[in-house]
């Protein structure tokens, strides 16, 4: 309700008291001080601040700070020690929180103050702590995950793709088969695909080997030569104004050629694979060996990282808490400044009360985490130790291509040694717990379903 000063903004006086306190828990991460004093207690302090505010007050006849204290009070009753009773409670919450130590996170605020004249003081105070969380919930859990594989479609066309990438183009005049690229002006088209004369597009160009290629483009730009044009057209839904697609519209467009440049992929011989591979490959057979390792090692890394994303939504649905809203402030804040960095490098505007929206649940639930991810390293004594950091440096030693007495010493910096335990952490998790791999198709449906009970 009302935030508290600081207790550097004010000469700290030692208020000799013995009050009645209570810690009143409001969740994990909020705690309210609730006091209450009685009025002999705070008498002295309470004279002490109204003889300041005296001190500011002018009254006609009178000289400033020298008003009689029957004039005071005629004119303002109790309101000056009302006042004052305020600023005692500020003092004497700052006073507590020294004895107690309390550790406020945030700028402590009164909710709540009531001051009896002549009777008693009694406030509450309302602030955020460092949570207290008891992990539970993190082991003998089931997870599923997409069980990717590679299939012989997805080596093809990663070997296409290196053929694309290495093709050379040569000028022709005649459309003989799919591997050719044109460069034409795409206009409208009436219903008998004559053009409008409305350009559409300039310089587009149409790659026929494309598979997704409208069927239609490539049948009518056969054996079409540069300078001559064809049309093609496709069905687009007409939706009603209750977005129900209920029929169909055709739109016809005209295409004229510019220019005709048949494609020449390299072959797949000794000569071609080393010269690309820098010596490492030089078959067919090799290649395609390759691709599919390197295709499957990028799905584990997948399967992994949603393992233990899976895992982090699990632990954290078994462990509901509010975390301090200073944490997540500061890391909302951060994630805001991130997000709009990012977009005025695309060179593009947004309004920051948008991305903090969008971002919200994001902080809150990775400030959770990350509190509960250290509650756990804690709990289960999950450490790096020197004997571990050398057998990690011995591990991956030939992996990394470095001697292991070089990677341990890099290991042994501050930031590596942080990375290296979550990955500790996280080898804790999956050996706790149990991943189940799935079709990815039925993943896939799982998924769906659960976003919109959600």
């Amino acid at each position: 309700m009302w935030g508290f000063e600081s207790p550097l903004s004010h000469k700290f006086i030692n208020i000799e008291v013995s009050l009645e306190t209570k810690i009143n828990i409001i969740s994990e991460s909020v705690n309210e001080l609730e006091v209450i004093a009685t009025y002999d207690e705070i008498k002295s302090s309470l004279d002490a601040e109204v003889q300041k505010h005296v001190k500011t007050i002018q009254i006609d006849g009178f000289r400033k700070g020298k008003v009689p204290p029957a004039v005071l009070k005629r004119i303002y009753g109790d309101s000056l020690e009302y006042t004052a009773a305020e600023k005692v409670a500020n003092k004497l919450f700052w006073q507590i929180e020294k004895e107690q130590n309390l550790k406020p996170l945030n700028e402590p605020s009164l909710t709540d103050i009531d001051f009896k004249p002549n009777e008693k003081l009694t406030f509450k105070v309302s602030y955020e702590i460092f949570p207290k969380l008891e992990p539970q919930g993190y082991t003998g859990l089931e997870i599923e995950v997409p069980d990717f594989q590679v299939t012989e479609v997805e080596v093809e066309s990663e070997v296409t793709r290196i053929l694309e990438a290495n093709a050379v183009y040569e000028n022709a005049q005649t459309v003989e088969d799919e591997k050719y690229l044109l460069t034409a002006d795409i206009f409208s088209a009436g219903a008998d695909g004559s053009s409008t004369g409305i350009k559409m597009e300039s310089d587009y160009k149409i790659n026929l080997t494309n598979k997704n290629i409208n069927k239609e483009i490539y049948d009518n730009a056969l054996n079409k030569h540069v300078g001559e044009t064809f049309s093609f057209s496709f069905d687009e839904p007409h939706v009603h104004h209750d977005d129900v697609p209920h029929e169909h519209h055709k739109i016809s467009y005209s295409v004229e050629i510019k220019s005709i440049q048949k494609i020449i992929y390299p072959e797949l011989n000794e000569e071609f694979l080393k010269k690309i591979t820098r010596d490492k490959i030089s078959t067919e057979e090799e290649l395609r060996e390759s691709i599919k390792k390197d295709l499957l090692s990028y799905y584990e890394s997948s399967i992994n990282d949603m393992a233990e994303l899976k895992l982090e939504q699990a632990v954290l649905q078994n462990n509901q808490f509010s975390p301090p809203k200073v944490f997540i402030q500061n890391y909302l804040d951060h994630l805001v400044k991130d997000e709009i960095d990012s977009y005025k490098k695309k060179n593009k505007k947004v309004k920051p009360e948008v991305i903090r929206e969008k971002l919200a649940l994001k902080a809150e639930n990775s400030v959770k985490w990350i509190l509960l991810k250290d509650k756990i390293i804690e709990k289960e004594k999950i450490i790096l130790s020197e004997e571990r950091l050398k057998e990690l440096s011995e591990e991956n030693a030939d992996k990394m291509g470095v001697a292991a007495d070089v990677l341990l010493k890099h290991y042994q910096s501050e930031e590596m040694k942080n990375r290296l335990l979550l990955n500790e952490f996280y080898s804790f998790l999956k050996k706790s717990n149990t991943i189940k791999r799935i079709d990815p198709e039925v993943f896939s449906q799982k998924e769906e379903v659960h976003a919109e009970k959600h």
